[in-house]
């Protein structure tokens, strides 16, 4: 009889460790999953950020030296740009590398985190950019005298609308990718 209850006890604790060692390996396959998603994430704020820099200097050849326009209106564009810059790099600091190695209630606070700061850059951005169109066309208007200024300014809304639309295709698509995460994060919370 203890013979039977030796072997009962020893078949379950093979049986434990090798729970455990599943439950390693899932976490571990958990992770870089998110891992992967977190750094997709971070290479579009990457890209974002690297083109606003690379704008500051191409808006004054392109504003300034080519159209005429005046140097406040680049100063006013390469302000914008430094804002964005600044904004989606602060967004990104809390999706470093190493988040998801940490705990999970942890790495969920600060992808919401991440989430609700990129959501809220569409109260910031889109004033931003009404403000910086409503100054572009008033400095094609005075630079033509009111003189073709209007299809420069269609060209502008057109280029806008366009924009606009890249913009937004990006923006939700992140929020998916934030959404998603924090699926699986919860998911994986539930089960562990």
């Amino acid at each position: 009889m203890n013979t039977e209850f030796e072997d009962m006890r020893e078949q379950l604790n093979i049986l434990k460790e090798k729970l455990q060692r599943q439950a390693i390996v899932n976490d571990q396959i958990f992770r870089r999953s998110m891992k992967r998603s977190v750094l997709g994430i971070n290479r579009r704020y990457t890209v974002i950020s690297i083109l606003c820099l690379l704008i500051i200097p191409y808006s004054y050849w392109a504003f300034v030296v080519l159209n005429g326009m005046s140097i406040y209106f680049f100063m006013a564009t390469a302000l914008m740009m430094l804002f964005t810059f600044g904004y989606t790099v602060y967004n990104g600091y809390h999706l470093n590398r190493r988040l998801m190695e940490k705990d999970m209630v942890e790495a969920r606070s600060k992808v919401a985190r991440a989430k609700k700061l990129d959501q809220d850059w569409l109260k910031i951005g889109i004033p931003m950019t009404v403000a910086w169109l409503s100054y572009f066309v008033y400095e094609e208007y005075r630079i033509f005298d009111g003189g073709d200024w209007k299809i420069l300014a269609g060209i502008c809304v057109i280029s806008a609308a366009v924009g606009g639309a890249i913009g937004m295709k990006i923006h939700l698509k992140i929020q998916d990718e934030y959404e998603q995460i924090l699926d699986e994060i919860d998911d994986f919370t539930k089960e562990s």
